[in-house]
């Protein structure tokens, strides 16, 4: 693996866990009666991150995904429950829901927001990054080709040649191809 291409999958790891994580944090709040902790965010990050930095290694579809995620939620879920001063009760918030309620914590509505974010995050996961990439592509089209560095993804730069001014060729549109920045794979050049 390239160090470039390492710190990119890092970085792109990192800000899908965080993204996910924030997504079950604020469905977590939304319906418990004593939020979870900043802490509480960064625990359930890091519980979440090699879980995406092993599934995120190639293009998986929309219902491997959401098996993960949903799976996942329930571990998510007891590090946020966990995460509450000790103060406030292990089961505040949870009264008369039943077993499910008592011993993990997971009254209906906690198990719908963590169904919901279950959902929004296999959305992003399976089409988050093929939208940024589109993005990317469509303003790098827009600006001069002069201010558009083709080193920013490890490609080498092409030798100009004063009398060429033809436009460079466009970049593919497709999500269907082996993760990472467009122009950085031999089938995108």
């Amino acid at each position: 693996m390239r160090p470039a291409h390492g710190t990119l999958r890092l970085t792109r790891t990192a800000s899908l866990a965080a993204a996910c994580t924030g997504l079950a944090w604020g469905g977590h709040n939304l319906w418990a009666e004593v939020p979870a902790s900043a802490g509480g965010f960064a625990a359930a990050t890091a519980v979440l991150f090699p879980v995406l930095w092993f599934f995120t290694r190639s293009m998986r579809g929309f219902g491997d995904i959401l098996a993960v995620m949903a799976t996942v939620q329930v571990a998510l879920h007891l590090v946020l429950q966990g995460s509450v001063d000790p103060a406030f009760g292990a089961d505040a918030g949870h009264a008369g829901h039943g077993f499910l309620a008592h011993t993990l914590g997971f009254a209906p509505g906690m198990l719908l927001a963590h169904l919901w974010a279950a959902l929004l995050a296999s959305a992003l996961l399976a089409h988050g990054e093929a939208a940024l990439w589109f993005l990317a592509a469509l303003f790098a089209r827009a600006l001069p080709p002069l201010l558009v560095p083709r080193l920013a993804f490890g490609a080498a730069a092409p030798a100009r040649s004063p009398t060429r001014s033809a436009a460079p060729s466009p970049a593919p549109l497709s999500a269907h191809r082996p993760r990472g920045p467009p122009g950085s794979h031999p089938s995108a050049l």
